[in-house]
């Protein structure tokens, strides 16, 4: 079976339009929520959790109620059709009541959570469609696939936020967001047939099987010939000397197959004798066991995006009162590490086919802490900064290609919207935890360095840097069934 790259693409058109939104969304939040409507940090950081609020439970619902939908369009598809169509209408209203002021507040806010709703209930679904159509051996290579389109629209949302915020454009970048994600959800509606697709998925699956067993035959076929041609007279007389040896072994005194006596006679020979290793080996089928892979995999994921989801939203407002950029090109730094994070991906499938997946994450996990330590003694804009988070982009790929499909080393094919509603319930979770988290320490971390008004976000960077170092240390303990140079295994 070969990968298919183009069915792969355009199924994850879905991904690259949620990543145009939440590319735009993290950035134009913090200006809307601080410049137009005065809030403060843990405020701000509230609504900011709302959309991963809403998740924890539509989330979970919706990869669900996907799993066991049946249309002539598919089971995803009209998830992902509708739930684009009224997250959109949302996103209109939000831009407009942002433009028109403070007073506007409340509708802004219900205009609000009708968009992050409608994310919420179609994103486990688009997300599915992908591994829907891949096996787990290609499930790298894919996922690798729907993050460079990804990155793609989410770089594509930050160049919208540096050309129009230098106009305060909200309805600038609102209509070219609505604009842009109504084409590809056209595109998306005319090129992906779901049921077409899995239906040709499941064939070349299929065959790709027969053709394995057909061969596996063939070679156990051409080893018995092989094996029945090598042997000779002399292999003969050997086997029938080793016959008489054994005969003559049963003729001897059964005496001597007893314990010994002395040991027969000891006090504890009739006691049951408890297996002392007994424990030991549960704890170890436990560890090495797919449900204590996943309880980790998820610890791991929740970690990784409160460390991540942080930096995402603060991180323009602590380039402008930090780093000294000015508004629209306090994105830049973001933007870099998009695109190195793409660069990277290629690289991240090589090493996981080479190394692992665990392996690689682990360097991931290294190179992205080094990275934030480097970045935080910096107070201006900087050349070294730019080349920093370069280097936070790369090592973020390297995470991003592998933790998805790690995950997916412990489900089950047909519960795949299921599993993966999970995977972004211990997502979300983290992303509705931090931005308040890291809101309130920021509020109260001014008197940290020096007193100065808004230094308390100078502890964003430490803040993210310590979820990364719980992220490696649990990773670590994981025990992956993705072994390079073996045929994957997955939970059936």
């Amino acid at each position: 079976m070969k990968f298919n790259w183009k069915r792969t693409f355009l199924c994850s058109l879905a991904f690259g339009w949620i990543s145009l939104f939440w590319g735009a969304y993290d950035a134009i939040l913090q200006t809307m929520d601080y410049g137009v409507f005065g809030l403060n940090e843990v405020w701000h950081g509230v609504i900011i959790a709302m959309d991963n609020i809403l998740g924890l439970i539509l989330l979970p619902l919706f990869g669900r109620l996907s799993d066991n939908a049946h249309s002539k369009f598919g089971n995803r598809k009209p998830f992902v059709v509708i739930g684009t169509v009224f997250s959109m209408v949302g996103f209109a209203g939000v831009c407009v009541f942002a433009s028109l002021g403070k007073d506007y507040f409340v509708p802004y806010i219900i205009c609000l959570m009708i968009t992050l709703a409608a994310m919420a209930a179609y994103r486990s679904p688009a997300l599915s469609i992908v591994p829907d159509l891949n096996p787990d051996k290609f499930r790298n290579i894919a996922n690798a696939v729907s993050n460079v389109v990804s990155v793609i629209l989410t770089v594509l949302a930050q160049l919208y936020y540096y050309v129009f915020m230098m106009f305060d454009g909200y309805y600038a970048i609102g209509a070219a967001i609505i604009v842009t994600t109504a084409v590809m959800l056209a595109w998306f509606c005319f090129s992906v047939k779901e049921n077409k697709f899995k239906l040709d998925a499941a064939m070349e699956n299929e065959e790709a099987e027969r053709r394995e067993q057909l061969e596996e035959e063939q070679r156990k076929q051409n080893s018995a010939l092989l094996s029945s041609e090598e042997i000779t007279a002399e292999e003969e007389a050997s086997t029938t000397a080793t016959a008489a040896l054994e005969m003559e072994s049963v003729e001897q005194d059964t005496f001597l197959l007893l314990p010994n006596i002395d040991f027969a006679l000891s006090p504890g020979f009739f006691k049951s004798q408890p297996d002392e290793t007994d424990t030991k080996k549960k704890r170890k089928k436990f560890r090495g066991g797919l449900g204590f892979n996943r309880i980790c995999i998820l610890a791991v994921v929740f970690c990784f995006y409160m460390a991540y989801n942080a930096l995402a939203s603060n991180f323009t407002t602590y380039a402008q009162y930090i780093l000294g950029f000015k508004q629209n090109e306090a994105i830049i730094p973001l933007i870099l590490a998009q695109v190195a994070a793409m660069a990277a991906f290629p690289l991240a499938s090589i090493l996981a086919s080479k190394i692992g997946r665990k392996i690689t994450m682990l360097i991931g996990f290294a190179i992205m802490t080094a990275a934030f330590g480097a970045s935080f003694p910096f107070t201006t804009p900087s050349p070294m900064l730019y080349v920093l988070f370069i280097i936070l982009g790369i090592s973020f790929g390297l995470v991003m290609i592998n933790i998805y499909p790690f995950f997916l080393e412990t489900t089950k094919s047909d519960r795949i919207g299921s599993d993966t509603g999970i995977f972004a319930t211990s997502m979300t979770l983290a992303m509705a935890v931090t931005p308040i988290l890291s809101g309130a320490l920021i509020s109260v971390a001014d008197p940290w360095f020096g007193g100065l008004e808004n230094a308390g976000f100078r502890m964003l960077f430490p803040y993210s840097m310590v979820f990364l170092v719980f992220a490696f240390i649990i990773t670590a303990v994981i025990k992956s069934s993705h072994i390079p140079g073996k045929k994957d295994t997955v939970a059936q």
